[in-house]
């Protein structure tokens, strides 16, 4: 590499792992770095790409509390108490009829 332009279109190049091989590092040292980079380049990359996902997604979804409470209790039904059975139907109930009154 001759110039600090072509230092950064050699780091981009590897850092997205497109790697075209129009240049590349020829000193040990150049490519201890081109190691680091491709290493943590492509992680970062990932991260980038997941962050984005996430925002989009995240604006979709709204939690209601008392769905979350209802999914935590069944994924222990076979410890739940008669009572605690009791609780949820009461509280699946009342969901329905807040959902029938958001219909109408």
């Amino acid at each position: 590499m001759e110039t600090y332009a072509d230092a950064l279109w050699w780091s981009m190049v590897t850092a997205t792992t497109v790697g075209y091989g129009d240049i590349s590092p020829e000193t040990g040292i150049g490519r201890l770095i081109a190691l680091i980079l491709m290493v943590f380049g492509i992680g970062l990359l990932g991260m980038i790409t997941g962050s984005i996902a996430t925002y989009f997604l995240s604006g979709e979804k709204q939690d209601n509390p008392t769905i979350d409470f209802i999914k935590n209790e069944l994924s222990r039904y076979d410890n739940l108490s008669e009572e605690e059975m009791e609780r949820l139907i009461m509280l699946m109930k009342q969901l329905s009829k807040e959902k029938k009154k958001v219909v109408e």
